[in-house]
């Protein structure tokens, strides 16, 4: 039930939170898409979380302000070619690997 009551802890409570949180703030788990900041919740205005793993070994960097995605980093040791939607645009992204850096910004 994610309370994790139980002494000392329940670990699929602990993993499950977690997991929920990163998929409120990115989800990759339809084919070539990263979506970013899907379900953040209203009252996180602002705020940014780096080091957050998208499928396809993409390392992402994410900022916000009131809400909406202001800037974003992708990473990839590998070459990799998506499409990421952030506030509401589909933006295409090809990285080409070796730690190349995407950066988005609004």
């Amino acid at each position: 039930n994610m309370f994790c009551a139980h002494p000392p802890f329940q670990i699929d409570g602990n993993f499950g939170f977690t997991a929920g949180v990163a998929e409120m703030l990115l989800q990759s788990f339809e084919k070539d898409v990263v979506r970013i900041l899907p379900a953040l919740p209203s009252d996180w205005k602002t705020g940014h979380i780096k080091g957050l793993k998208a499928r396809g070994a993409i390392t992402t960097d994410i900022y916000w302000e009131n809400g909406k995605a202001s800037k974003v980093i992708l990473t990839s040791k590998y070459p990799v070619k998506f499409k990421m939607i952030v506030n509401g645009k589909v933006v295409p992204v090809e990285l080409k690997g070796n730690d190349e850096k995407f950066i988005w910004e609004e």
